[in-house]
Protein backbone atom coordinates (compact mmCIF):
# COMPACT_ATOMS: atom_id res chain seq x y z
CA UNK A 1 0.00 0.00 0.00
CA UNK A 2 1.81 3.13 -1.19
CA UNK A 3 -0.65 5.77 0.10
CA UNK A 4 -3.98 5.69 1.90
CA UNK A 5 -6.58 8.30 2.72
CA UNK A 6 -8.17 8.78 6.12
CA UNK A 7 -11.31 10.90 6.22
CA UNK A 8 -11.83 12.72 9.51
CA UNK A 9 -9.26 14.39 11.74
CA UNK A 10 -10.85 13.55 15.08
CA UNK A 11 -9.39 11.02 17.49
CA UNK A 12 -10.47 8.05 15.33
CA UNK A 13 -8.81 9.53 12.25
CA UNK A 14 -5.67 10.40 14.17
CA UNK A 15 -5.50 6.84 15.50
CA UNK A 16 -6.02 5.36 12.01
CA UNK A 17 -3.29 7.59 10.55
CA UNK A 18 -0.95 6.67 13.40
CA UNK A 19 -1.37 2.92 12.89
CA UNK A 20 -1.02 3.23 9.12
CA UNK A 21 2.26 5.09 9.61
CA UNK A 22 3.38 2.31 11.96
CA UNK A 23 2.99 -0.04 9.01
CA UNK A 24 5.05 2.27 6.79
CA UNK A 25 2.09 3.66 4.84
CA UNK A 26 1.93 7.29 3.68
CA UNK A 27 -1.38 8.93 4.64
CA UNK A 28 -3.46 11.86 3.41
CA UNK A 29 -5.58 12.89 6.39
CA UNK A 30 -8.66 14.87 5.32
CA UNK A 31 -10.18 17.26 7.86
CA UNK A 32 -12.96 19.71 7.03
CA UNK A 33 -12.04 22.10 9.84
CA UNK A 34 -9.14 24.48 10.30
CA UNK A 35 -7.28 22.03 12.53
CA UNK A 36 -7.44 18.43 13.62
CA UNK A 37 -9.00 17.28 16.89
CA UNK A 38 -12.71 17.06 16.16
CA UNK A 39 -14.74 16.60 19.33
CA UNK A 40 -11.61 16.53 21.50
CA UNK A 41 -10.74 19.97 20.15
CA UNK A 42 -9.67 22.83 22.38
CA UNK A 43 -10.10 26.57 22.77
CA UNK A 44 -7.39 29.05 23.68
CA UNK A 45 -7.48 32.07 25.95
CA UNK A 46 -4.74 33.88 27.87
CA UNK A 47 -2.12 31.73 26.17
CA UNK A 48 -3.55 28.50 27.59
CA UNK A 49 -5.47 25.78 25.75
CA UNK A 50 -8.57 24.25 27.33
CA UNK A 51 -10.08 20.94 26.21
CA UNK A 52 -13.78 20.62 25.46
CA UNK A 53 -13.85 16.83 25.48
CA UNK A 54 -11.98 13.57 25.94
CA UNK A 55 -9.35 14.83 28.37
CA UNK A 56 -9.58 12.11 31.04
CA UNK A 57 -7.22 9.19 30.37
CA UNK A 58 -7.80 5.91 32.16
CA UNK A 59 -4.96 3.94 33.71
CA UNK A 60 -6.18 0.98 31.63
CA UNK A 61 -6.00 2.85 28.32
CA UNK A 62 -3.16 0.68 27.01
CA UNK A 63 -3.36 1.56 23.30
CA UNK A 64 -3.79 5.27 23.85
CA UNK A 65 -0.91 5.36 26.32
CA UNK A 66 1.31 3.50 23.86
CA UNK A 67 0.45 6.17 21.31
CA UNK A 68 1.32 8.97 23.76
CA UNK A 69 4.64 7.27 24.56
CA UNK A 70 5.46 6.83 20.88
CA UNK A 71 4.85 10.45 19.89
CA UNK A 72 6.96 11.40 22.92
CA UNK A 73 7.46 13.97 25.64
CA UNK A 74 4.02 14.15 27.25
CA UNK A 75 3.50 13.98 31.01
CA UNK A 76 0.49 12.79 32.99
CA UNK A 77 -0.96 14.25 36.16
CA UNK A 78 -3.44 12.69 38.57
CA UNK A 79 -7.10 13.64 38.15
CA UNK A 80 -8.96 11.15 40.34
CA UNK A 81 -12.65 10.63 40.93
CA UNK A 82 -14.58 12.95 43.19
CA UNK A 83 -18.24 13.76 42.59
CA UNK A 84 -21.59 14.23 44.26
CA UNK A 85 -25.22 14.50 43.31
CA UNK A 86 -28.41 15.88 44.80
CA UNK A 87 -30.98 13.21 45.68
CA UNK A 88 -34.27 14.32 47.24
CA UNK A 89 -32.68 17.58 48.34
CA UNK A 90 -29.67 15.86 49.94
CA UNK A 91 -26.10 16.03 48.62
CA UNK A 92 -24.68 12.51 48.25
CA UNK A 93 -20.93 12.30 47.76
CA UNK A 94 -18.77 9.66 46.13
CA UNK A 95 -15.01 9.81 46.46
CA UNK A 96 -13.14 6.99 44.74
CA UNK A 97 -9.83 8.24 46.10
CA UNK A 98 -10.62 7.36 49.74
CA UNK A 99 -13.08 5.37 51.84
CA UNK A 100 -13.42 2.56 49.31
CA UNK A 101 -15.67 0.40 51.46
CA UNK A 102 -17.91 3.36 52.25
CA UNK A 103 -18.23 4.17 48.55
CA UNK A 104 -19.12 0.58 47.69
CA UNK A 105 -21.85 0.62 50.33
CA UNK A 106 -23.06 4.00 49.06
CA UNK A 107 -23.29 2.68 45.48
CA UNK A 108 -25.17 -0.41 46.61
CA UNK A 109 -27.61 1.70 48.59
CA UNK A 110 -28.28 3.87 45.53
CA UNK A 111 -28.77 0.79 43.38
CA UNK A 112 -31.12 -0.89 45.81
CA UNK A 113 -31.45 -4.65 46.17
CA UNK A 114 -32.99 -5.20 42.73
CA UNK A 115 -30.51 -2.89 41.03
CA UNK A 116 -27.59 -4.58 42.73
CA UNK A 117 -28.74 -7.99 41.46
CA UNK A 118 -28.81 -6.62 37.92
CA UNK A 119 -25.63 -4.55 38.16
CA UNK A 120 -23.19 -6.90 39.90
CA UNK A 121 -22.92 -9.57 37.14
CA UNK A 122 -22.23 -6.86 34.56
CA UNK A 123 -19.57 -5.23 36.72
CA UNK A 124 -17.98 -8.61 37.43
CA UNK A 125 -17.79 -9.42 33.71
CA UNK A 126 -15.85 -6.21 32.96
CA UNK A 127 -13.73 -6.48 36.11
CA UNK A 128 -12.72 -10.03 35.20
CA UNK A 129 -12.00 -9.18 31.55
CA UNK A 130 -11.47 -5.50 30.70
CA UNK A 131 -11.91 -6.41 27.04
CA UNK A 132 -15.63 -6.82 27.74
CA UNK A 133 -15.78 -3.10 28.45
CA UNK A 134 -16.13 -2.20 24.77
CA UNK A 135 -18.86 -2.54 22.17
CA UNK A 136 -19.39 -5.83 20.34
CA UNK A 137 -18.03 -8.28 22.91
CA UNK A 138 -19.17 -11.81 23.66
CA UNK A 139 -20.67 -11.19 27.10
CA UNK A 140 -22.61 -8.04 26.23
CA UNK A 141 -23.71 -9.35 22.82
CA UNK A 142 -25.41 -12.16 24.75
CA UNK A 143 -26.94 -9.51 27.03
CA UNK A 144 -28.20 -7.69 23.93
CA UNK A 145 -29.85 -10.84 22.57
CA UNK A 146 -31.78 -11.23 25.80
CA UNK A 147 -32.56 -7.68 26.83
CA UNK A 148 -32.11 -5.06 24.06
CA UNK A 149 -35.83 -5.02 23.37
CA UNK A 150 -35.97 -2.80 26.44
CA UNK A 151 -33.91 0.22 27.44
CA UNK A 152 -31.64 0.61 30.46
CA UNK A 153 -34.49 2.50 32.15
CA UNK A 154 -36.61 -0.66 31.96
CA UNK A 155 -33.76 -3.08 32.61
CA UNK A 156 -32.80 -1.49 35.96
CA UNK A 157 -35.11 -0.47 38.84
CA UNK A 158 -35.92 3.24 38.86
CA UNK A 159 -33.59 4.26 41.70
CA UNK A 160 -30.65 2.50 40.07
CA UNK A 161 -31.47 3.94 36.64
CA UNK A 162 -31.84 7.49 37.99
CA UNK A 163 -28.91 7.68 40.41
CA UNK A 164 -26.27 5.31 39.01
CA UNK A 165 -27.03 4.63 35.34
CA UNK A 166 -28.11 8.11 34.26
CA UNK A 167 -24.91 9.89 35.40
CA UNK A 168 -23.00 7.48 33.14
CA UNK A 169 -25.22 7.73 30.07
CA UNK A 170 -25.73 11.51 30.00
CA UNK A 171 -22.01 12.05 30.45
CA UNK A 172 -20.72 9.46 28.00
CA UNK A 173 -23.59 9.24 25.50
CA UNK A 174 -25.52 12.48 25.94
CA UNK A 175 -28.53 10.23 26.39
CA UNK A 176 -31.05 9.24 29.04
CA UNK A 177 -31.31 5.64 30.32
CA UNK A 178 -34.44 5.19 28.20
CA UNK A 179 -32.33 6.01 25.12
CA UNK A 180 -29.58 3.46 25.86
CA UNK A 181 -29.56 -0.34 25.85
CA UNK A 182 -28.15 -3.13 28.04
CA UNK A 183 -26.03 -4.70 25.27
CA UNK A 184 -23.92 -1.52 25.04
CA UNK A 185 -23.60 -0.86 28.77
CA UNK A 186 -20.22 -2.55 29.19
CA UNK A 187 -18.58 0.47 27.56
CA UNK A 188 -20.03 2.64 30.35
CA UNK A 189 -19.03 0.26 33.14
CA UNK A 190 -15.42 0.16 31.93
CA UNK A 191 -15.19 3.86 32.81
CA UNK A 192 -16.41 3.20 36.36
CA UNK A 193 -13.78 0.52 36.97
CA UNK A 194 -10.85 2.70 35.94
CA UNK A 195 -8.98 5.61 37.52
CA UNK A 196 -7.95 8.70 35.61
CA UNK A 197 -5.16 11.08 34.78
CA UNK A 198 -4.84 14.04 32.43
CA UNK A 199 -2.09 15.21 30.13
CA UNK A 200 -0.24 18.14 31.69
CA UNK A 201 0.01 19.71 28.23
CA UNK A 202 -3.66 18.97 27.53
CA UNK A 203 -5.10 17.37 24.42
CA UNK A 204 -3.87 20.28 22.32
CA UNK A 205 -0.33 19.45 23.42
CA UNK A 206 -0.94 15.89 22.26
CA UNK A 207 -2.26 17.10 18.89
CA UNK A 208 0.78 19.35 18.41
CA UNK A 209 3.12 16.49 19.23
CA UNK A 210 1.31 14.14 16.84
CA UNK A 211 1.66 16.62 13.99
CA UNK A 212 5.38 16.90 14.64
CA UNK A 213 5.73 13.11 14.88
CA UNK A 214 3.62 12.08 11.88
CA UNK A 215 6.17 12.59 9.13
CA UNK A 216 4.31 10.21 6.79
CA UNK A 217 0.96 11.93 7.34
CA UNK A 218 -0.06 14.89 5.19
CA UNK A 219 -2.66 16.95 7.08
CA UNK A 220 -5.21 18.30 4.62
CA UNK A 221 -7.22 20.74 6.73
CA UNK A 222 -10.17 22.63 5.23
CA UNK A 223 -10.65 19.67 2.88
CA UNK A 224 -14.31 18.66 3.08
CA UNK A 225 -15.04 15.26 1.53
CA UNK A 226 -18.59 15.35 0.18
CA UNK A 227 -18.98 11.93 -1.43
CA UNK A 228 -17.23 8.62 -2.08
CA UNK A 229 -17.45 6.44 -5.18
CA UNK A 230 -15.50 3.90 -7.20
CA UNK A 231 -13.77 4.13 -10.57
CA UNK A 232 -11.35 1.70 -12.24
CA UNK A 233 -10.81 -0.23 -9.02
CA UNK A 234 -10.04 2.91 -6.98
CA UNK A 235 -11.95 4.74 -4.26
CA UNK A 236 -12.78 8.23 -5.53
CA UNK A 237 -13.10 11.19 -3.15
CA UNK A 238 -15.08 14.24 -4.19
CA UNK A 239 -14.08 17.13 -1.95
CA UNK A 240 -13.92 20.90 -1.67
CA UNK A 241 -10.95 22.96 -0.51
CA UNK A 242 -11.40 26.68 -0.01
CA UNK A 243 -14.66 26.45 -2.02
CA UNK A 244 -12.96 24.78 -4.98
CA UNK A 245 -14.09 21.30 -6.00
CA UNK A 246 -11.57 18.52 -6.62
CA UNK A 247 -11.21 14.73 -6.82
CA UNK A 248 -8.62 12.24 -5.62
CA UNK A 249 -8.22 8.48 -5.99
CA UNK A 250 -6.80 5.92 -3.56
CA UNK A 251 -6.53 2.16 -3.38
CA UNK A 252 -7.34 2.30 0.37
CA UNK A 253 -9.64 4.70 2.21
CA UNK A 254 -10.54 4.63 5.90
CA UNK A 255 -13.61 6.67 6.84
CA UNK A 256 -13.10 7.78 10.45
CA UNK A 257 -16.13 10.02 10.96
CA UNK A 258 -19.11 9.86 13.31
CA UNK A 259 -21.63 7.46 11.79
CA UNK A 260 -24.10 10.22 10.97
CA UNK A 261 -21.46 12.09 8.93
CA UNK A 262 -20.17 8.91 7.31
CA UNK A 263 -23.75 8.17 6.26
CA UNK A 264 -23.88 11.34 4.17
CA UNK A 265 -20.83 10.27 2.15
CA UNK A 266 -22.59 7.16 0.85
CA UNK A 267 -26.11 8.48 0.24
CA UNK A 268 -25.61 8.59 -3.53
CA UNK A 269 -23.44 5.50 -4.06
CA UNK A 270 -24.20 3.01 -1.28
CA UNK A 271 -27.68 3.91 0.02
CA UNK A 272 -27.99 0.71 2.06
CA UNK A 273 -24.80 1.52 3.92
CA UNK A 274 -25.89 5.13 4.35
CA UNK A 275 -29.21 4.04 5.85
CA UNK A 276 -27.54 1.64 8.27
CA UNK A 277 -25.04 4.23 9.49
CA UNK A 278 -27.92 6.66 9.91
CA UNK A 279 -29.45 4.36 12.54
CA UNK A 280 -26.64 5.11 15.00
CA UNK A 281 -27.86 7.70 17.49
CA UNK A 282 -26.02 10.91 18.34
CA UNK A 283 -27.09 13.61 20.77
CA UNK A 284 -25.77 17.18 20.99
CA UNK A 285 -23.84 18.46 23.98
CA UNK A 286 -22.90 21.97 25.05
CA UNK A 287 -19.73 22.59 27.06
CA UNK A 288 -18.63 25.78 28.83
CA UNK A 289 -15.28 26.29 30.56
CA UNK A 290 -15.33 29.24 32.96
CA UNK A 291 -12.60 30.64 35.20
CA UNK A 292 -13.55 32.61 38.31
CA UNK A 293 -11.63 35.00 40.54
CA UNK A 294 -11.70 32.62 43.53
CA UNK A 295 -11.92 28.84 43.95
CA UNK A 296 -15.38 27.48 43.22
CA UNK A 297 -14.75 23.98 44.57
CA UNK A 298 -13.05 22.47 47.59
CA UNK A 299 -10.50 19.67 47.23
CA UNK A 300 -13.01 17.24 48.74
CA UNK A 301 -15.95 18.22 46.52
CA UNK A 302 -14.86 18.88 42.95
CA UNK A 303 -17.91 17.92 40.87
CA UNK A 304 -21.64 17.41 40.93
CA UNK A 305 -24.11 15.48 38.79
CA UNK A 306 -27.61 16.95 38.36
CA UNK A 307 -30.88 15.15 37.74
CA UNK A 308 -33.15 15.32 34.70
CA UNK A 309 -34.99 18.39 36.01
CA UNK A 310 -32.11 20.65 34.89
CA UNK A 311 -30.40 21.17 31.55
CA UNK A 312 -27.01 20.96 33.29
CA UNK A 313 -25.99 17.31 33.50
CA UNK A 314 -22.77 17.89 35.45
CA UNK A 315 -20.29 20.53 36.54
CA UNK A 316 -16.80 19.94 37.82
CA UNK A 317 -13.35 21.36 38.37
CA UNK A 318 -11.32 21.46 35.17
CA UNK A 319 -8.39 19.83 36.96
CA UNK A 320 -7.39 18.74 40.43
CA UNK A 321 -5.41 22.00 40.81
CA UNK A 322 -7.92 24.13 38.87
CA UNK A 323 -10.56 24.61 41.56
CA UNK A 324 -11.34 28.07 40.16
CA UNK A 325 -12.20 26.71 36.70
CA UNK A 326 -15.59 25.07 36.10
CA UNK A 327 -16.38 22.75 33.23
CA UNK A 328 -20.14 22.86 32.65
CA UNK A 329 -21.70 20.07 30.55
CA UNK A 330 -25.25 20.35 29.22
CA UNK A 331 -26.61 17.06 27.91
CA UNK A 332 -29.70 14.86 28.13
CA UNK A 333 -33.33 15.46 27.20
CA UNK A 334 -33.84 18.61 29.24
CA UNK A 335 -30.73 20.19 27.75
CA UNK A 336 -31.87 19.29 24.24
CA UNK A 337 -35.26 20.89 24.80
CA UNK A 338 -33.86 24.06 26.37
CA UNK A 339 -30.47 24.73 24.77
CA UNK A 340 -30.07 25.26 21.05
CA UNK A 341 -27.16 25.96 18.76
CA UNK A 342 -28.46 29.51 18.30
CA UNK A 343 -28.46 30.42 22.01
CA UNK A 344 -25.99 33.03 23.17
CA UNK A 345 -23.10 31.45 25.12
CA UNK A 346 -23.55 34.06 27.87
CA UNK A 347 -27.12 32.86 28.39
CA UNK A 348 -26.06 29.22 28.67
CA UNK A 349 -23.24 29.99 31.12
CA UNK A 350 -25.58 32.09 33.29
CA UNK A 351 -28.01 29.19 33.38
CA UNK A 352 -25.26 26.84 34.59
CA UNK A 353 -24.19 29.30 37.27
CA UNK A 354 -27.74 29.62 38.58
CA UNK A 355 -28.00 25.83 38.91
CA UNK A 356 -24.73 25.30 40.83
CA UNK A 357 -24.88 28.44 42.99
CA UNK A 358 -26.60 26.73 45.97
CA UNK A 359 -23.78 24.19 46.21
CA UNK A 360 -20.56 25.97 45.23
CA UNK A 361 -18.84 29.36 45.58
CA UNK A 362 -20.44 31.19 42.65
CA UNK A 363 -22.61 34.01 44.08
CA UNK A 364 -20.15 36.93 44.15
CA UNK A 365 -17.31 35.10 42.43
CA UNK A 366 -16.58 37.14 39.31
CA UNK A 367 -15.84 35.45 36.01
CA UNK A 368 -12.38 35.98 34.54
CA UNK A 369 -13.17 34.40 31.15
CA UNK A 370 -15.21 31.68 29.54
CA UNK A 371 -15.06 29.42 26.48
CA UNK A 372 -18.11 27.77 24.99
CA UNK A 373 -18.86 25.13 22.36
CA UNK A 374 -22.07 23.53 21.12
CA UNK A 375 -21.08 20.15 19.70
CA UNK A 376 -23.16 18.42 17.05
CA UNK A 377 -23.02 15.62 16.16
CA UNK A 378 -22.21 15.22 19.81
CA UNK A 379 -22.06 12.06 21.89
CA UNK A 380 -22.74 8.62 20.44
CA UNK A 381 -25.50 6.52 22.02
CA UNK A 382 -25.19 3.59 19.55
CA UNK A 383 -28.37 1.61 18.77
CA UNK A 384 -30.35 -1.35 20.12
CA UNK A 385 -28.88 -4.72 19.13
CA UNK A 386 -25.87 -2.68 18.08
CA UNK A 387 -23.57 -5.62 17.42
CA UNK A 388 -26.01 -6.96 14.83
CA UNK A 389 -25.92 -3.60 13.07
CA UNK A 390 -22.11 -3.80 13.04
CA UNK A 391 -22.24 -7.28 11.54
CA UNK A 392 -24.56 -6.04 8.80
CA UNK A 393 -22.32 -3.03 8.23
CA UNK A 394 -19.29 -5.28 7.77
CA UNK A 395 -21.17 -7.34 5.18
CA UNK A 396 -22.12 -4.21 3.22
CA UNK A 397 -18.57 -2.83 3.25
CA UNK A 398 -16.77 -6.11 2.48
CA UNK A 399 -17.53 -6.16 -1.29
CA UNK A 400 -16.21 -2.60 -1.72
CA UNK A 401 -12.52 -3.31 -2.12
CA UNK A 402 -10.28 -0.83 -0.37
CA UNK A 403 -12.99 0.77 1.79
CA UNK A 404 -12.86 0.56 5.60
CA UNK A 405 -14.82 2.27 8.38
CA UNK A 406 -13.88 3.13 11.94
CA UNK A 407 -15.24 5.51 14.56
CA UNK A 408 -16.84 5.86 17.97
CA UNK A 409 -19.69 3.53 16.98
CA UNK A 410 -17.31 0.58 16.47
CA UNK A 411 -15.92 -0.16 19.93
CA UNK A 412 -17.18 2.74 22.02
CA UNK A 413 -16.70 6.45 22.56
CA UNK A 414 -13.72 6.50 24.94
CA UNK A 415 -10.24 7.40 23.67
CA UNK A 416 -9.14 3.81 24.23
CA UNK A 417 -12.15 2.41 22.36
CA UNK A 418 -11.45 4.68 19.37
CA UNK A 419 -7.82 3.53 19.28
CA UNK A 420 -8.86 -0.11 19.56
CA UNK A 421 -11.31 0.27 16.66
CA UNK A 422 -8.74 2.09 14.53
CA UNK A 423 -6.07 -0.54 15.22
CA UNK A 424 -8.42 -3.34 14.19
CA UNK A 425 -9.47 -1.47 11.05
CA UNK A 426 -5.90 -0.76 9.94
CA UNK A 427 -4.97 -4.41 10.56
CA UNK A 428 -7.80 -5.42 8.20
CA UNK A 429 -6.56 -3.00 5.55
CA UNK A 430 -3.00 -4.31 5.77
CA UNK A 431 -4.11 -7.96 5.75
CA UNK A 432 -6.08 -7.23 2.59
CA UNK A 433 -2.86 -6.14 0.90
CA UNK A 434 -1.04 -9.27 2.08
CA UNK A 435 -3.81 -11.49 0.73
CA UNK A 436 -3.45 -10.10 -2.79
Amino acid sequence: MSKAAVIGGGISGIAAAFYLQQYGVDVDLYESGDRIGGRIGSGCTGGRWFDFGGKNIGRKYRRFREFVTEIGGLDFEYFGFNTSQVINGRVVRLNKEKQRLFNILRVLSLAGFGGTLKLLPLLQAVHKDYGQGFLNTSYFNAIADRFDKESLASFFPKSCADHLVRPLTVRMNGAEPDECFPGNFGSNLALVLDSYEQLQQGMQGMLDRFQAYAQSVQLLTRHHVRALGRSNGKIVLDYTHDEKSARAEYSKVIVALPAVQASALFSGTLPGLAKLLGQVRYYPVAVAIVQYREDVFSSMQRAMVFDRSTSLSNAGAYGIHDLDIVRYTFSGKTARSGITQEMAPEEVVSLGEKIIEPYFNIGKNNRQFFLYKYITPGLCAYSPFHYRMLEELNELVKPVKGLFLTGDYRRGASLEACFRAASETVDLAIQGDKAV
